[in-house]
Order: C-alpha cells, then structure tokens, then sequence
C-alpha cells in the first residue's frame, strides 16, 4: 500500500471469517462504509475504532491493519466523499465556454453534491474538521484521488491562458478546493450575491492571468 494513510501499516490482512473480501481494495471500502454508518450513528468524535470494528463485523486489529488510527480513517472518509463531488462536477467541465465560466458551474453542481452528501455535512459541521481537512490534505491519498483530478483541468486552462501562471497549478488547485469547503462549511450571504456572487466576485479573479502594470 503506498498512500499515507496506510504508511507502517502490514499489508497481510487478518481473516474475515465466511465473508473474506476479494482484496485489499474491497476490505477498505467495507470498513469506510461502517466508519461512515458509526458516524451518522454517533458523530465523528465518539466514534472509536473499536466502534467500526464492531460495525464492519471483524476485530478491532483488522481496523488498524488499513488505517493506522482514527484521523486516518476520518481523512480517508473525507477524501472518498470529496472525490464523488468531483466526479458530480466533471460534466461542467465537458461543457463548451471559457474554463472559468466551466468553473463557475462546476463549483455549483460540487457544492449542492456535497451539501447532499450526509459524510461531508458530518464532517464539515463537526468542530475537528479542521483536523480532519488537515489529515486529508497531507495524504497521498488526498493527492491522486482529489487535487489531480482539477489540477488536469487547469493545466489545460493555463497553457491556453486562461488561468495565471505564476504560480504552481498544485497551489491553485488546493486554493481552489479549500475555497469549496469555505462555502460549503458557510454559504455565501444573499446580499453578497450568494455563493456564485462571492466566487465571481473573489475567486474568479484570484485566478485570472497575470496582466502587466498598465495594460
């Protein structure tokens, strides 16, 4: 296993009894699937791993032997569930008309999926998600499942010059998705325009190419 999230941790799985997953990748989705029930049933902070186990049907070292403590699996949640707003997002980007106009829409449609989502209210609403966001961001996990996905968008975007680049389109990529999860945590006021008036009005522009002084 190579992400973060799993650093140290063994790779030989503990028996599942009659229901042994195919593989790694379906035993750690099982186990999201339980911390994400134990969440709606006890909230983030008083779920334990002991809790998941008992939810996913299997001993408490099994937990650990995919993640390696509760922010791990915590961040693993949240990178899963911000993956799928992405994914609902992905059409816009398909859409004709100028990346951030493609952007604009994309960020809608992210944050109605995401303020649907129950995981992502969890975890914005609960007081550690800033932890959780902070676990999330320093994953590898986070990186290949969430960042790169928009960081292909704007790397097109940028060759054609529709987006700044002055700066490293990871940062405007992580900008970008931390913005979201502002919004979503806080909408945008509605005599501020809402949030698409709060993203034309500071995102947009935060984003815009570079022009020289006096043109």
């Amino acid at each position: 296993m190579t992400d973060s999230i799993a650093d140290g941790v063994s790779s030989r799985a503990p028996a599942w009894g009659a229901d042994t997953p195919a593989g790694e990748a379906e035993a750690r989705e099982r186990l999201l699937d339980a911390a994400e029930a134990c969440y709606a049933a006890r909230g983030p902070r008083r779920t334990s791993m002991s809790n998941i186990a008992s939810m996913a049907g299997v001993h408490r070292t099994t937990v650990y032997t995919y993640f390696p403590n509760k922010d791990a699996m915590l961040a693993a949640c949240f990178v899963r569930a911000t993956a799928g707003v992405l994914k609902a997002a992905d059409p816009e980007f398909d859409s004709e008309g100028p990346f951030l106009e493609k952007l604009v829409r994309a960020w809608i449609a992210g944050m109605n999926a995401a303020r649907s989502s129950s995981i992502i209210r969890l975890l914005v609403d609960d007081e550690e998600v800033a932890g959780t966001y902070r676990a999330a961001e320093a994953s590898e996990l986070w990186r290949e499942a969430v960042t790169s996905q928009l960081e292909g968008r704007m790397v097109e975007a940028m060759r054609a010059g529709e987006v700044r680049d002055d700066l490293p389109v990871e940062t405007l990529a992580r900008w970008v998705i931390r913005c979201v999860f502002s919004f979503i945590a806080e909408p945008g006021h509605i005599d501020d325009g809402g949030d698409e008036g709060l993203m034309r009005a500071f995102v947009i522009p935060s984003l815009e190419p570079r022009r020289p002084p006096g043109r």
